[in-house]
């Protein structure tokens, strides 16, 4: 039987692939409207201190990817462009375990994977980032 905690902490895979489309639904609204019109999001991090935060250039780096220049997408902001990556190989394997596939899952040492998990990965990456991409 599987208790109220577990629920709470349980995977799905359709509920994580809508999220992954909402999130990719806003992404591409933001994209569209820097590459039709020049509209971009200003950072107030560079602007008040000149040092990039692990977003900045993501904007560009989405149109350049719009346009099939990785190599732009890249000089941009490359944390965005792993991330797209990473964000299409999950949907990739929650799509083929909702058609009924094989679910692919973390090794057991990293279980229970929970999101506080992945936000702290997320956050250590963004602070090297941010680190390296300011020294560099």
């Amino acid at each position: 039987m599987v208790t109220t905690a577990e629920t709470a902490t349980m995977f799905s895979a359709g509920v994580a692939l809508r999220r992954l489309a909402a999130f990719g639904v806003l992404g591409a609204g933001i994209t569209g409207a820097h590459v039709l019109f020049g509209i971009g999001l200003p950072c107030p991090l560079l602007a008040l201190t000149g040092i990039q935060c692990p977003l900045c250039g993501s904007t560009r780096a989405a149109g350049a990817l719009a346009h099939g220049d990785l190599v732009a997408a890249w000089s941009h902001n490359a944390m965005l462009v792993v991330g797209i990556a990473v964000a299409a190989l999950c949907a990739t394997a929650w799509t083929v375990e909702l058609a009924g596939g094989p679910a692919l899952r973390p090794p057991r040492r990293l279980r229970p994977f929970t999101q506080n998990r992945v936000y702290t990965c997320v956050a250590v990456v963004a602070a090297v980032f941010t680190l390296v991409r300011n020294l560099a």
